[in-house]
């Protein structure tokens, strides 16, 4: 025979809470939404939202989201929400931390198939348009990945990759078009690339100055359950890089949106900070280096 509170434990066992975020990368000054997610209890519950280093709960009831109006550097640190009800509670715990990477890059220092940088982000939705930007200084002549976006279905789902001195292909759904560009030796280069889905059309700039629009894949769908990684090129998902596509030299200043941006947008992205918010960007950027990648001011 069991004691009523091996019968609370094993109750409580069922229940579980995870903190989610929305937006899922937060940005400093915008909006942040924290909910307890509960599974394995449909009944009444009892939510208190405590943070690592105060003692007293921030918030104590039946709501399960904690909100940020605009997020600061104050609001930084561990958050836990303790679920109760009557059988039994659960602990949930999140990280709330942002990488603002003002000031610096990502230095390759030299050709591998093993070093790149693991982007800890993705989507929310399929996207039926999206922009990604980018600066990159190398002196590479040969092909190589600055933006690989693989999802299971399609390794080049969003590549955006350097063929040549003059010569950037963009891809959407494993078909690509191609800008040609004059040649910048050892400049750097500021690239943004917007793509639409209901017309196909694709933006080009570069350091803020716009190219002819091209088509491609009218109608498409890109998937959002997908692996991001720069200065490789996904050969399939999440690996099958290849030595001599892969990036050596800085980047910087990656932003990805679910929206096109528009002209003005881009050029005051070239001198400055973007003022809409992007589903990662380079003053909130979630990120993993892999290999020989080093992070320099």
């Amino acid at each position: 025979m069991r004691a009523a509170g091996d019968n609370d434990k094993s109750a409580a066992a069922k229940m579980s809470a995870q903190i989610q975020s929305s937006p899922i990368v937060p940005s400093m000054y915008r909006s942040l939404v924290l909910s307890c997610k509960v599974s394995g209890d449909p009944g009444p519950k009892e939510f208190v939202w405590e943070k690592k280093g105060i003692h007293k709960p921030l918030q104590k009831g039946p709501i399960d989201i904690l909100l940020f109006r605009s997020l600061n550097k104050t609001h930084l640190g561990t958050y836990t929400c303790k679920v109760s009800s009557p059988q039994g509670t659960a602990v949930a715990t999140y990280n709330l931390w942002i990488d603002d990477l003002k000031y610096r890059v990502f230095v390759f220092p030299q050709a591998s198939n093993d070093s790149y940088v693991l982007l800890q982000a993705r989507p929310e939705h399929p996207l039926l348009n999206f922009t990604v930007c980018l600066r990159s200084y190398t002196d590479l002549t040969r092909p190589h990945s600055l933006f690989s976006y693989a999802t299971k279905e399609q390794d080049n789902e969003i590549l955006l990759l350097k063929f040549k001195p003059t010569e950037y292909h963009f891809y959407v759904g494993g078909k690509y078009v191609a800008f040609h560009i004059p040649e910048n030796y050892m400049d750097p280069e500021h690239v943004c690339v917007t793509w639409e889905s209901p017309s196909g059309i694709v933006r080009f700039w570069l350091n803020g100055r716009p190219w002819p629009r091209k088509g491609l894949q009218k109608g498409y769908v890109v998937g959002n359950e997908a692996v991001v990684v720069l200065g490789q090129e996904q050969d399939a998902y999440g690996g099958g890089f290849d030595v001599l596509q892969s990036f050596t030299g800085e980047m910087s200043d990656v932003y990805m949106w679910d929206f096109g941006l528009s002209d003005s947008e881009v050029k005051m992205l070239h001198y400055s900070e973007p003022e809409v918010a992007p589903i990662f960007g380079w003053r909130n950027f979630p990120y993993k280096t892999e290999g020989e990648v080093y992070l320099m001011s």
